[in-house]
């Protein structure tokens, strides 16, 4: 099945006053303007390169990577060409650094640095595969809709290059939001249930990997979704509307996973906050919300208070997931058009775009235990897939 390649657009702005292209007819310059990608940028996949120019003809100009000469482009008054960054790949899906220049008579115009990251294609089933969790050995939970009906799903773990996806069985049909328990041992999920009067509702279970014992968390006519286990094991954070709106809520569990009290609110507010998710160390919980209009990541302490506010764009922005160190957060951006993951910095705020699907789906992020590796979902082959990226992130 062959991979639908995103797109990154890189502008350069060209102005010339060489012989021919104006009046004076004595000078031969030409300027080049990089404005995208900036130094340092991470790109990936195929780069279309779009020019602008008050050039009145075109001009040969050669493409060098990595002291490599790549291509000829005629640069024109308007021309496009591309950069396929997979021709750079170690086959392994390490990152690469690469060093683009733009030379007009043996003379280097302009150059920016690079680093190219390769995306992997983790599951190839026709089905769909989605919501990734790392555990903390490296393992990943995940749930797929393969061999069932329509909106069914069971959950898969796979250690991404080593084994093949193998599925866990539980004592319930349908499985939402896989997330591990910090032995890894356990999972928590979401799962329907019918109750007395036929209604349907979503309630929270947790199941050991090996035997498929399962233990219902929830029991409450409301919609609750979204588990995560806290570091230490000893609670479960998950969301639910039991109280008219979307907030979140967490449980104390013993290292099985079974319920040891009721479920209490973390934080008050009359807006819907949703997919919380604990730092490594516990001391933090970031969360999606709408208090603003807009969905956006907060971030509170564990006992519900110090309420920040992270991103602050007009797009919706959705599923985040922590570094390791506590100072990064991977996210999904969603525009009209696409998702993409983006990268913020705690330390200052600054944000790295780090997929560049332009009409498509990237989303659900999560980041491996050693701070190496993100795994999402994507349709970027074509269907819904569980993909993993190397991260050239120096901590």
């Amino acid at each position: 099945m062959s991979q639908l390649k995103p797109m990154i657009i890189v502008i350069l702005m060209l102005t010339s006053t060489l012989t021919g292209c104006t009046s004076t007819g004595n000078e031969n310059i030409v300027q080049i303007e990089i404005n995208s990608p900036l130094e340092g940028d991470w790109i990936e996949g195929q780069v279309q390169i779009s020019i602008t120019t008050k050039m009145t003809v075109s001009e040969a100009i050669e493409i060098w990577i990595n002291d490599n000469y790549y291509s000829t482009e005629e640069l024109g008054i308007v021309t496009d060409f591309d950069i396929d960054t997979s021709h750079f790949s170690d086959e392994n899906g390490s990152p690469v650094d690469l060093n683009i220049e733009l030379i007009y008579q043996n003379v280097i115009l302009t150059e920016v640095n690079v680093t190219a990251l390769f995306p992997q294609q983790m599951t190839f089933w026709s089905s769909e595969d989605i919501q990734p969790e790392f555990n903390l050995d490296g393992e990943l939970l995940f749930k797929s809709s393969k061999g069932l009906e329509s909106r069914m799903y069971e959950i898969y773990h796979l250690n991404p290059g080593v084994t093949d996806p193998a599925k866990i069985s539980t004592e319930q049909e349908y499985h939402g939001y896989p997330g591990p328990s910090p032995s890894g041992t356990h999972v928590v999920f979401n799962s329907r249930v019918i109750d007395e009067a036929g209604n349907t509702q979503m309630e929270i279970f947790t199941a050991n990997i090996s035997t498929g014992e399962t233990y219902r968390l929830t029991n409450n006519p409301s919609f609750d979704d979204s588990g995560r286990w806290s570091p230490d094991g000893s609670e479960i954070i998950f969301y639910s509307d039991r109280d008219g709106t979307m907030d979140l809520w967490k449980i104390s569990v013993n290292e099985s996973g079974y319920p040891l009290e009721t479920a209490v609110k973390v934080l008050e507010s009359d807006a819907r906050e949703h997919c919380g998710r604990w730092s490594f160390d516990g001391h933090y919980i970031v969360y999606e919300s709408d208090k603003t209009g807009v969905n956006h990541l907060w971030m509170i302490t564990s006992d519900g208070l110090n309420e920040t506010q992270l991103t602050f764009d007009e797009n919706q922005n959705g599923y985040p997931a922590w570094h390791p160190s506590g100072d990064y957060i991977v996210y999904n951006k969603q525009t009209s058009t696409s998702s993409n993951l983006h990268i913020l910095s705690l330390l200052d705020g600054e944000t790295k775009r780090l997929t560049m699907h332009q009409m498509g789906i990237d989303a659900h992020p999560t980041w491996s235990a050693d701070g190496k590796y993100i795994a999402f979902h994507s349709d970027r082959a074509g269907n819904f897939d569980i993909w993993i990226m190397e991260i050239p992130l120096t901590i």
